[in-house]
């Protein structure tokens, strides 16, 4: 609510007309935005009470670029947990400008190659991959009704040799970063 429904639309049209600026090969852009605001009281049965309030954005840009009949497509955005002011125009135009250059390189990219090979994952979207593949399974509450591959499994390695997953809770701003976890306990970093 902190961004009128018009403010919204202008935000998208403006994250398009840079998009479209940028290069005369730009025939496609889609941009969405999205936001949530939750307020969390926790009241445990040991008397432990804490509040939170999560505000969450994230804005995002995909471009179609074309040329001699190849259609190539690029991708950018971001947010966290801040309101909708951080999307200024500078921000806006970096995105815009991040997903044509990727639609662009991806113009005159080869195909990647096949078969087997070593994968490195960074931060960011691997955390995602992560999440989905087996953080459902860590989560509390499917281990306290024993549905998890993992329940029971409290000390004991659940990866291969070599894995560590911190579960960072510290840096601000980000998606999981938080004032509280959501038993009620101030936000912190546990290595897993």
């Amino acid at each position: 609510a902190s961004l009128k429904d018009a403010d919204k639309v202008s935000l998208l049209e403006r994250i398009e007309g840079y998009a479209r600026s940028l290069d005369p090969r730009v025939v496609q852009v889609m941009a969405g935005l999205a936001g949530e605001y939750e307020v969390v009281i926790v009241a445990r049965s040991d008397g432990l009470m804490n509040a939170d309030i999560r505000p969450l954005v994230r804005l995002s840009v995909t471009v179609i670029v074309e040329s001699n009949g190849r259609r190539e497509q690029g991708s950018a955005g971001g947010g966290g947990r801040f309101g909708y002011d951080y999307f200024d125009d500078a921000m806006l135009r970096n995105y815009a400008a991040q997903a044509v250059h990727q639609a662009v390189i991806n113009l005159d990219a080869a195909p990647a190659p096949a078969g087997n090979m070593t994968v490195v994952l960074g931060n960011g979207w691997p955390g995602i991959l992560l999440h989905e593949a087996v953080g459902h399974g860590l989560e509390g509450d499917f281990n306290r009704k024993g549905t998890s591959a993992f329940s029971g499994r409290v000390g004991q390695r659940v990866a291969a040799k070599g894995v560590t997953v911190v579960d960072e809770g510290t840096i601000a701003n980000r998606r999981g970063s938080l004032e509280m976890e959501d038993e009620g306990n101030p936000r912190q970093s546990h290595v897993l």
